[in-house]
């Protein structure tokens, strides 16, 4: 598996445009920072995916569990930085991050349960 492949550059471009275009068109839900939360998760998922993949093979599940988690952890404190920058309107960012952060949780689930069906 390279850290990079076609699916993950898709889904990245994809996240990219509708943000982008959900921000041209103004719709009053989008956070002005959406593009901080958008790199923000492309940066922590191309590294956990990098460690993942320069690490041992066995157990990647669990690394992938635990890399999870490490990424909520990051994702707190990601939030709390935009808090103590002080954000006009800190519902509305912490909605679009956990958006966000909902979208690349269910997108490295789908991946890991095709990669399963293939190692049967």
């Amino acid at each position: 598996m390279k850290v990079l492949d076609i699916s993950n550059l898709f889904f990245y471009l994809g996240l990219m445009f509708l943000s982008g275009f959900l921000l041209f068109i103004n719709i009053s839900f989008i956070n002005e920072f959406i593009f901080y939360i958008v790199f923000f998760n492309i940066i922590i998922d191309l590294l956990f995916k990098f460690l993942i993949e320069k690490f041992d093979q066995g157990l990647v599940i669990l690394k992938t569990i635990l890399s999870t988690f490490i990424r909520l952890f990051f994702s707190i404190i990601f939030i709390l930085l935009f808090h103590f920058y002080g954000i006009e309107n800190l519902l509305n960012f912490i909605l679009n991050y956990l958006i966000v952060y909902l979208l690349f949780i269910i997108f490295e689930i789908t991946i890991l349960l095709l990669n399963l069906h293939h190692i049967k």
